[in-house]
């Protein structure tokens, strides 16, 4: 899949910017802040209806402007030419979606038409934060294979929080709570049980695709495996395993109501990240942080150019002040052939990896979102 065209209007520094992307790969040069993040972010709106770097549209707003705009014209790998245009609107506080000039009903119809992956600083949390993030990095991937997967998510999330709402109502007896909650528990525990299945699934799939891009970054002198770590002690392989779901949910009842909140499910489970048998989190020091992120983002660049029909556009946002020379040019290596790659980088000594890796790059520079070709900036 390849973007021919971005369009960005009062998106965070960017009054009106047009860009005609190359086919391989885009350097976009500039100083901290010139609005070089703020161009890979809006091709994540187009790509995954959100930014990489926050979850608020409202963030995403120029200063005095009432509301943005982004376009893209995208050629899939199959020959066919789609329009993307989201636009934000202050006033009403929610996104709309248009794809070929047609509204989508919802933002969740977009995911997995235009994948893409993205490295970033942002993404540091994946190995060194908490489980929510690793979650999230797991069930983005999903999403864009499984839209089904996407669906559950979200039909889980809707039950789990009128459970919770329920679980923390002051105002009512706990039998009448219990009554209540037996009939949509059933339900969450199917949907549950869906969700836990491809986790499962996910992980066995993903690791070797993750072990292989380790092994490019770093050689084999680290190994890398990850470890699906739940809080339903169940078989979600198993024929009853909603029913065992259920009972599990009937059981912690009385926790869950001193608590006010649902304890057991997919919205509290964990992927252990493991380098050499030990946790990441624990025991890695920041280089290897690093690595181990820059191994994940390439896997998941390569399982998903192997699981949909679409190559993946890949997003590089300043991972040249994150890496020392010899994995810089490890990760070039990997990169170049992966498809359509967009890089930023606030060092224009860049440019001498850039240029080795790929004499068929393009270059631009951006200042104070203007964006500008080298011969103009001279």
């Amino acid at each position: 899949m390849i973007l021919h065209r971005l369009r960005i209007s009062h998106v965070r520094n960017h009054g009106h910017t047009e860009i005609d992307c190359p086919e391989g790969t885009l350097l976009l040069l500039g100083e901290n802040g010139a609005g070089k993040t703020t161009v890979l972010e809006s091709i994540s709106l187009l790509c995954s209806t959100r930014s990489f770097v926050t979850h608020q549209d409202r963030g995403l707003l120029q200063k005095d402007a009432d509301a943005f705009r982004v376009e893209g014209v995208f050629t899939t790998d199959g020959g066919s030419q789609h329009e993307v245009v989201m636009e934000y609107h202050a006033e009403q506080g929610r996104k709309q979606i248009d794809l070929d000039h047609a509204s989508l009903p919802s933002a969740s119809d977009l995911i997995g038409q235009f994948p893409m992956v993205a490295l970033s600083p942002q993404h540091r949390p994946i190995t060194a934060g908490g489980p929510g993030e690793r979650r999230s990095f797991i069930d983005f991937i999903i999403s864009q294979v499984h839209h089904a997967y996407l669906m559950d998510l979200i039909a889980y999330r809707r039950t789990l929080r009128q459970r919770n709402a329920l679980l923390s109502d002051m105002d009512r007896r706990p039998e009448e709570i219990r009554t209540t909650l037996d009939a949509w528990d059933a339900s969450l525990a199917e949907t549950a049980v869906r969700i836990l299945r491809r986790r499962h699934r996910f992980i066995e799939e993903f690791t070797p695709y993750f072990q292989t891009a380790m092994q490019g970054v770093i050689g084999e002198r680290e190994q890398v495996a990850l470890q699906y770590r739940s809080t339903a002690d169940i078989d979600p392989e198993g024929d009853a395993a909603p029913a065992e779901y259920h009972r599990l949910l009937e059981r912690r009842f009385n926790l869950d109501l001193r608590r006010g909140t649902t304890t057991v499910g997919p919205h509290r489970d964990d992927m252990d990240i493991l380098l050499n048998a030990l946790d990441v989190r624990a025991q890695a020091s920041q280089g290897q942080h690093k690595t181990v992120l820059i191994a994940l983002k390439l896997a998941e660049h390569r399982y998903l150019d192997s699981h949909l029909d679409e190559t993946p556009i890949l997003l590089l946002d300043d991972v040249f002040s994150e890496l020392d020379d010899d994995r810089l040019a490890s990760v070039l290596q990997q990169a170049q052939g992966l498809g359509q790659t967009f890089i930023t980088s606030a060092n224009a000594a860049t440019l001498n990896f850039f240029a080795h890796a790929d004499n068929g790059n393009r270059t631009l520079k951006i200042e104070n979102g203007i964006v500008k070709t080298l011969a103009e900036v001279a």
